[in-house]
């Protein structure tokens, strides 16, 4: 072999490596750059799409839409002791599908805020840590709107391991219908 020859092989063993490393980073750290990049710019674009909408329901010129009736924040617009037997009901059917066992409940006395009246009542009941939270989600995810306050917990001694209920637990709950001073 030749001088000549032999640079040349040289330059394209050399050129052979290069291609080699080459792809190496493309197909190592650049190929994960790359890839996060396209995230961020999915994610930009998710984010965008949101504002989008965002913006589109505070426009100015959007026409007020009629709220349906289940979703008002307010309570029936009823006599106070006709809201507060509501409240009760409610509280009732929300402890039941929480598997919360109600022990007693007290209607507070209605205070009339600015331009509404508050109307409450105090739930006293017994049962576990899971079910007191689908309770408080409950209560705090009903139409119409009510307020959960005032949440005490108390762990009891355990009469037996079997059917248990190791809380007692109180809690306000406040609702609000329209009308007072």
């Amino acid at each position: 072999m030749t001088v000549s020859e032999r640079a040349i092989v040289n330059r394209a063993g050399a050129v052979a490596i290069l291609v080699v490393l080459l792809g190496a980073l493309w197909f190592g750290p650049i190929d994960l750059y790359r890839g996060q990049l396209a995230t961020g710019d999915r994610r930009i674009a998710a984010e965008t799409a949101l504002l989008q909408r965002y913006r589109a329901l505070a426009a100015p010129g959007r026409p007020a839409e009629a709220a349906p009736a289940d979703l008002s924040l307010l309570l029936p617009d009823v006599p106070e002791a006709q809201a507060a037997a509501l409240l009760q009901e409610t509280i009732k059917s929300a402890a039941a599908g929480a598997q919360i066992a109600i022990r007693g409940m007290q209607v507070l006395h209605p205070q009339a805020d600015a331009g509404a009246v508050r109307i409450g009542i105090r739930v006293s009941a017994t049962g576990d840590i899971a079910s007191l939270g689908r309770l408080l989600y409950a209560i705090e995810a009903a139409r119409p709107l009510l307020y959960p306050d005032n949440l005490q917990i108390q762990a009891r001694p355990p009469v037996s391991e079997i059917g248990a209920m190791p809380l007692e637990i109180q809690f306000d709950v406040t609702g609000f219908k329209a009308g007072g001073a």
